[in-house]
């Protein structure tokens, strides 16, 4: 499959990479349409949100659409709470301190943003 990856300010790549794998609990979706926001925005401008700063390729474009592999249409959270912080146990999972988002991956964030 093609994935256009940020690697820093202004550096955009395509690449073919495997295709994912769904875990328990997952399905595998094609996606059909994205949307641009203002976190994509400051990824590809600054490499950067505040304090986080890239330090490994990621996809932008967690807003999107797709279809499963049985042609149904889906929106996606693209949202991955952990499920097991307080704010996941009292069911404010928006709230989640260890929240992952589609794109992100294993991404992580430097809380300082280097000079």
């Amino acid at each position: 499959m093609k994935a256009l990856r940020l690697h820093g300010a202004n550096d955009l790549r395509l690449a073919d990479e495997p295709a994912p794998v769904p875990g328990p609990g997952e399905t595998l979706v094609r996606v059909t349409a994205v949307g641009i926001c203002g976190s994509d925005l400051h990824w590809y401008d600054e490499s950067a949100i505040g304090e986080a700063v890239l330090t490994r390729p990621l996809v932008l474009g967690h807003e999107f659409a797709a279809r499963t592999e049985e042609d149904v249409r889906v929106a996606v959270d693209p949202s991955i709470a952990c499920g097991e912080c307080e704010f996941c146990l009292e069911g404010n999972p928006n709230f989640c301190e260890k929240v992952i988002f589609a794109g992100h991956d294993l991404l992580e964030f430097v809380p300082t943003r280097m000079s």
